[in-house]
């Protein structure tokens, strides 16, 4: 039952009022200014039935009291008054009224004038309900939309939105790319809830040694990208490397004795390697994959004069890994391979459904282009050949073929139903599609190719 204040120093008024209003609402009925004040401190009403001319404390002042406490701000007031002319009527909505009954006054109106507004107010307070809740499922869907779920950073498409944003309008700063070396050690130790245990410690440690400037985002598995805005100090930006690193291996070392577990960082610099996103992450990934290459646990600032790409003596290692890997024999943690596990279990579940099922012979190719010997070849002249060697491997598959790029020189395909003649036909006619398309500018292209045999399952 809704709860109404009724102040009146006319005990006549008070009841007539109870007479109109009694068993409709609860009804607490005062005769000064004073009571009314005591009577909210006790207890807020949903409506104030007030009468203008009292002695002492009159109703404007009544009023001018409660709109100026938070607590009473929000209660409806209505004025009892004798006058009736305008002035009165606007100075009664002036001084903070819902609205105004005349005295002296008919029950049913007093009813009906006070129902109506009650049941405005509960509407009100509905559908500001109604909007605080869409506000809030506006929010919970905008930040799902941009964060990463495990880790509450930016998604990837978010954090690649927002450094693009910075650098198109000029910012300076430094591109992170970060991984944990040996992370599938952690998920095959441990299993998979530590392992994403120690993805949030790697996250933890990030945000500890970033600023709300600064962008940071998980691109996926164990990837991480930080962009620290306004960072030109290079020695500022191997700090923060190892601060990170500290940080993060402090609370996982405590949590895993697995001394193998580390950080590996490749960073790039803007505007220096780049003004825009694709090429600033691509040359942070490159001195990522140096460090990948070269013991790992570290960091590496890109820089072009040395990264030309070296020639690979013997790639058969490499092809028997990347056979191994497929048929779920190879330990993924010894790192030879720059592919997302999880994009590269989706190529092995096409595979296994074939293989195992169907029986069917499948051949795995590895592309790799080499710099020829003494010829000084620029890292944007490696890519330009990669990109003719995709194009040359768009044209020359079929159908039913597999193919991914797994680091900045090499390509890997999967030749479904074939066996190593067919499969060397194909290889063969990619490789001269590349050098009808590229030429022979410095990069000689080379293929191993086995035939996969996995095992029934």
């Amino acid at each position: 039952m809704k709860h109404i204040l009724v102040v009146d120093d006319d005990m006549m008024n008070l009841v007539l009022v109870k007479h109109a209003l009694s068993g409709i609402y609860k009804l607490t009925c005062v005769t000064s200014g004073q009571e009314a004040i005591a009577a909210l401190e006790e207890k807020i009403p949903d409506l104030v039935l007030l009468d203008i001319e009292m002695p002492e404390m009159n109703g404007r002042e009544v009023a001018a009291i409660m709109k100026g406490n938070p607590k009473w701000k929000d209660v409806s007031i209505v004025y009892l008054t004798a006058n009736a002319d305008p002035d009165t009527e606007a100075d009664c909505f002036k001084t903070g009224a819902d609205d105004f009954i005349i005295k002296p006054f008919v029950p049913v109106v007093v009813q009906r004038r006070i129902s109506r507004l009650l049941e405005l107010k509960d509407l009100r307070q509905r559908l500001e309900l109604q909007l605080e809740q869409k506000e809030k499922q506006i929010k919970d869907v905008t930040r799902i939309s941009v964060t990463d779920a495990l880790t509450g950073l930016f998604n990837r498409s978010y954090m690649e939105k927002k450094i693009a944003e910075l650098l198109a309008e000029g910012s300076n700063g430094m591109l992170f790319i970060m991984d944990m070396d040996n992370f599938k050690q952690v998920n095959d130790t441990f299993g998979h809830i530590a392992g994403d245990k120690a993805l949030q410690i790697f996250a933890d440690a990030i945000k500890k040694n970033t600023r709300r400037m600064d962008v940071i985002g998980r691109i996926g598995g164990d990837e991480f990208v930080v962009f620290f805005a306004d960072m030109t100090d290079k020695e500022i930006a191997a700090e923060k490397a190892r601060a990170i690193t500290n940080s993060f291996l402090e609370k996982f070392r405590a949590a895993h004795c697995m001394d193998n577990v580390s950080v590996s960082i490749g960073i790039a610099s803007a505007p220096e390697d780049g003004t825009d996103f694709t090429t600033l992450y691509k040359r942070a990934d490159k001195a990522l994959y140096h460090i990948k290459n070269n013991g790992k646990s570290s960091f590496h600032f890109f820089d072009e004069k040395k990264e030309l790409i070296s020639p690979v003596d013997n790639t058969d290692v490499d092809i028997n890994n990347v056979r191994d890997l497929i048929e779920g024999k190879m330990d993924t943690s010894k790192g030879a391979f720059q592919v997302a596990y999880d994009e590269f279990q989706k190529i092995y579940d096409f595979v296994s459904r074939c293989v195992t099922r169907k029986q069917q012979k499948v051949q795995t190719v590895l592309l790799t282009l080499h710099v020829m010997d003494k010829q000084d070849v620029s890292t944007e002249e490696v890519e330009h050949a990669m990109v003719m060697l995709q194009e040359a491997v768009k044209d020359s598959l079929r159908a039913v073929d597999v193919g991914t790029g797994y680091s900045s020189r090499q390509y890997m395909l999967i030749l479904m139903d074939a066996d190593m003649e067919n499969g060397t036909m194909v290889v063969e006619r990619v490789v001269s599609k590349f050098y009808d398309l590229y030429g022979r500018n410095g990069i000689e292209l080379t293929y191993d190719i086995q035939t996969m045999h996995p095992e029934l399952k």
